[in-house]
């Protein structure tokens, strides 16, 4: 098998791999520190033809959109989803992530998706925790907390944080 010529230049550009032989089949991590923020959907769609294994992605105002997200769906073993700051992320993304089997934890602060979209359509046992931000009142926050504890029982629902602790170590208390 060979590279299209659009795939080659991709492969190239970003890793400057010359033969499909040199792609890694397992990556652990996809963005973090140091990776830049240059992801795009079409990074996505290159990357889920040639690796089948990805432990976490990590990015932070890339130009990922819900098309990007369904690439991501191909990768097996994704247990980290971090995806702050994605404003053309929406709640069309929230069958992708149900799909992600291995998905344990799931960051979608800053993205279109609210507790509500959360609460309709979001049913993935796997995941243990779920940071995103709420403009909803402290009433309706309960009540869509409740729901989704219900439909998924081990897993934390944290509100307006990016992380389960605070800067010094202090745990931050999930909603429910």
């Amino acid at each position: 098998m060979k590279f299209s010529k659009e795939e080659k230049k991709f492969w190239q550009r970003y890793f400057r791999i010359e033969k499909l032989d040199d792609i890694p089949k397992e990556w652990p991590l996809i963005g973090g520190y140091g990776f830049g923020d240059e992801q795009s959907d079409e990074f996505f769609y290159f990357i889920s033809l040639r690796v089948s294994i990805v432990h976490e992605i990590i990015l932070k105002e890339s130009y990922v959109t819900d098309e990007g997200v369904k690439y991501m769906c191909a990768f097996k073993e994704l247990k980290l989803l971090y995806l702050r700051r994605h404003k053309e992320v929406t709640k069309k993304s929230i069958s992708c992530f149900n799909k992600m089997e291995s998905l344990e934890s799931l960051n979608i602060t800053k993205t279109k998706i609210t507790l509500t979209d959360l609460c309709e359509y979001l049913d993935n046992k796997n995941l243990k925790e779920v940071f995103l931000d709420s403009e909803e009142n402290e009433e309706n926050i309960l009540d869509k907390a409740f729901i989704l504890k219900e439909r998924m029982p081990n897993c934390n629902i944290y509100l307006d944080t990016c992380f389960s602790t605070e800067n010094n170590g202090t745990p931050t208390k999930p909603i429910f």
